[in-house]
């Protein structure tokens, strides 16, 4: 009877995040960075990856379902993006007694040759941009169907010498109802904003400055996926809501034509993406590389993204 109560809560609120993303607005926000998305292996899936997560990205989409990584595993990634834009990240997976899994990330974002001038027009500094953002992600099983996760994250934004920082946190759900299928619900940054503090940069120009806070506005995601032929098709969706911007939608499904070769296509807004992942047993190791295609949406040239995986 608990077991099933817990699950029929899980549903319930998945149809109500689900109602939910039906609302649209716009807006800016100050955690763009972090909707790039990780992983070329998520990203040839369109981004459909918060009912999936079971790989070293998992903890950007859904925390909770970190419990189905079962080796250590470290991951990696670069991104170097139009309009010199970079994004990198580092992240490890520890699995905690085939109970828990705790990561911890770090990600990088800046642009380059930013250059400030003066009020005649002339050069007078590169000015520096970057974000810097250190996570703790923790899944926990407490049902066999169903496990929950907390992802904790202190963020650095560096703008011409003036720093902000923020902390703030995020929870979520990951059951599987049924052998085949996942869903997956994720609800991001909670409490988290910047405080700017201009005065000691403009005080140099005899100028006074101002102080201003940046909230971040709340994201929540909510999927499902399933497995088909003996598992060697997975099929994935996903809706994702900030509360400043219309819905997205993601679609993406990854194929093992092989034991160690897949192929994956998805949906991302209205972009078509593709991926390859290769994966190479060295004993009880297993390294893993993934390639995605990415239509840009700022000009007409695209990303080839490539991360790295290794489970040992």
């Amino acid at each position: 009877m608990f077991k099933r109560t817990i699950l029929k809560t899980f549903f319930i609120l998945m149809i109500f995040c689900s109602a939910a993303m039906a609302e649209t607005g716009d807006g800016g926000h100050p955690d763009a960075f972090l909707q790039l998305g990780f992983g070329a292996r998520s990203l040839g899936m369109g981004g459909a990856f918060v009912a999936v997560a079971d790989d070293a990205t998992g903890g950007f989409f859904n925390p909770a379902g970190l419990v189905q990584i079962t080796k250590r595993t470290f991951g990696a990634f670069y991104r170097k993006m139009t309009l010199d834009r970079r994004l990198s990240y580092i992240v490890y997976n520890q699995p905690i007694q085939d109970e828990a899994t705790i990561a911890i990330a770090w990600v990088n974002a800046g642009v380059g040759d930013v250059m400030g001038r003066d009020t005649d027009g002339y050069i007078t500094e590169e000015i520096s941009n970057y974000q810097n953002a250190v996570s703790l992600f923790l899944g926990r099983r407490i049902l066999e169907q169903l496990s929950v996760g907390l992802g904790i994250e202190y963020i650095q934004y560096n703008l011409a010498n003036i720093n902000a920082y923020g902390v703030g946190f995020g929870c979520s759900v990951f059951g599987r109802p049924i052998p085949k299928l996942r869903l997956g619900l994720s609800v991001e940054n909670l409490g988290m904003k910047y405080s700017w503090t201009s005065g000691d940069y403009w005080k140099r120009y005899d100028l006074l400055g101002s102080s201003v806070e940046e909230e971040f506005p709340f994201n929540i995601r909510v999927g499902a996926s399933y497995l088909l032929l003996e598992d060697r098709i997975l099929i994935s969706s996903e809706l994702d809501k900030n509360e400043k911007q219309e819905g997205k939608i993601h679609l993406g499904v990854e194929g093992w034509a092989l034991e160690n070769v897949a192929g994956r296509i998805g949906y991302d807004r209205g972009s078509l993406t593709l991926g390859l992942g290769l994966r190479h047993k060295i004993q009880t190791a297993v390294l893993g590389f993934d390639y995605a295609f990415v239509t840009s949406r700022v000009d007409d040239d695209a990303d080839h993204l490539i991360s790295l995986q290794f489970e040992f």
